[in-house]
């Protein structure tokens, strides 16, 4: 980053207003020191950096983020969290099963969705448990922590591929889904 005036201040609005939004304040001194600490970056990806931390952060303290949770973002810039993830996948099977009913297939591309709807939950199972309880907010808890421990594992080296029937991988189920899509009436 160059040292600049305008981008000093484009810096320090930055700073300000990420600060204030999470109840702190920071000092001139410390807006130099930051912009120091973060001259390898450019002023445009700081912006991002402090937009993604107001949309996304989830501790409260400190009050003003610290300058490695800006470089954390810059550098995850575009990576989703695992509950963040797991909350989105657990939207798509809800979706499927109000599009499609209990006689959905679970054609995930998503490995850890397709194992979860295929051992551990049948849409058939789903849809009776959603008589019960309409929104399913229990199953969606219930979802994504059982996705964030597969993932855990997967990570760790897991495969559940080798689970799954058939050797079906993202690839020959995303083939599938596409024969199958192409031969609904329109």
């Amino acid at each position: 980053m160059n040292k600049t005036p305008e981008e000093f201040n484009k810096f320090s609005i930055v700073m300000w207003g990420v600060s204030e939004d999470f109840g702190g304040k920071i000092s001139k001194e410390g807006l130099k020191i930051r912009f120091r600490a973060l001259q390898e970056f450019s002023v445009e990806q700081i912006v991002m950096a402090g937009t993604w931390l107001l949309k996304h952060r989830e501790k409260d303290f400190p009050a003003v983020p610290t300058t490695k949770e800006f470089i954390d973002a810059i550098q995850n810039a575009g990576e989703t969290k695992p509950k963040t993830k797991a909350g989105i996948e657990a939207d798509k099977v809800l979706e499927t099963l109000k599009e499609w009913g209990r006689d959905a297939e679970p054609l995930f591309v998503d490995e850890i969705t397709r194992y979860l709807l295929t051992h551990r939950w049948t849409f058939r199972k789903l849809d009776t448990m959603i008589i019960k309880d309409p929104g399913l907010v229990w199953w969606r808890k219930e979802f994504i922590e059982s996705y964030l421990e597969l993932e855990k594992d997967k990570s760790a080296g897991g495969n559940l591929l080798a689970v799954l029937p058939g050797g079906l991988d993202g690839e020959k189920i995303k083939a599938l889904a596409m024969g199958t899509v192409k031969k609904l009436p329109a």
